[in-house]
C-alpha cells in the first residue's frame, strides 16, 4: 500500500465522522422562499411561477393547494415553460382538481412538446397513437415518439422500435426496431437476451 492509499483512505474516514450540514429543518427555509417566489411570480417571471407551482402543488408548507399550483402553472406555462406545461398535461389527463380532458390535456402537451420537454413529447406520442383527445395518427405518433427518444425517454424509444418492427405508422424496418431496441438496453432497459 501506498502513502496516497493511506491519505485518501483517512480522508474518507474524516468525512464520514462530521455532522450532515445544513440540518435546517425544510419549513424554516420554504416560508422565506415562498415569498420570493410569490414576489417573482407576480412579477411574471416564468421560472418563480413553475417553482412556486410546485411548492403549492407538493404541499411544502402544509396542505397541497391544486387551485393555486394550477394558477401557477398555467401563467408559467403560457409563457413557455416546458415544465410548466407538461404538468398542466398531467393535471388534465388524470382529472388531478379539475375534470379529466384529454383534448385539454393534449393541448397542454402538445405546448410542452414544442418547448422541448421530453416527457411531454412521449405523453402526446401516446395519447396520438390511441386517440385520446386527439385524432388517432400513427405516423404523427411515430414522429412525436421520435423525439421524445432523441431526448432519451426510454419508453419512447422502445415504442419506437416497436412501431418499426410493426411497420405501424412508419417504413418495417427491422435494421431500425434493433437499433432503437438495443439503445434501450443501452439506456437500463431490461437486457434483451433473447433478441438477435
Amino acid at each position: 500500500f501506498t502513502f496516497n492509499y493511506f491519505a485518501a483512505l483517512i480522508v474518507i474516514i474524516g468525512f464520514l465522522s462530521l455532522p450532515a450540514a445544513a440540518q435546517v429543518p425544510p419549513a424554516d427555509n420554504f416560508g422565506q422562499a415562498m415569498s420570493w417566489y410569490v414576489k417573482a411570480a407576480e412579477a411574471g417571471d416564468a421560472k418563480a411561477q413553475y417553482l412556486l407551482a410546485r411548492m403549492l402543488d407538493t404541499g411544502a408548507r402544509g396542505a397541497p393547494d391544486l387551485a393555486g399550483a394550477a394558477k401557477w402553472y398555467r401563467a408559467a406555462a403560457l409563457q413557455g415553460h416546458s415544465e410548466a406545461g407538461f404538468r398542466m398535461g398531467e393535471i388534465y389527463y388524470r382529472g388531478i382538481g379539475v375534470a379529466r380532458d384529454y383534448t385539454e390535456a393534449a393541448a397542454w402537451y402538445q405546448r410542452a412538446a414544442r418547448a422541448g420537454s421530453g416527457p411531454a413529447q412521449f405523453n402526446l406520442a401516446l395519447m396520438v397513437e390511441r386517440g385520446q383527445g386527439v385524432e388517432r395518427d400513427a405516423k404523427l405518433a411515430a414522429d412525436w415518439y421520435l423525439r421524445a427518444a432523441n431526448a432519451g425517454v426510454v419508453p419512447a424509444q422502445l415504442n419506437l422500435a416497436l412501431m418499426y418492427a410493426a411497420g405501424n405508422g412508419v417504413t418495417l424496418n427491422p435494421v431500425q426496431a434493433m437499433m432503437w431496441l438495443r439503445i434501450t438496453e443501452h439506456m437500463g432497459a431490461a437486457p434483451l437476451t433473447n433478441v438477435k
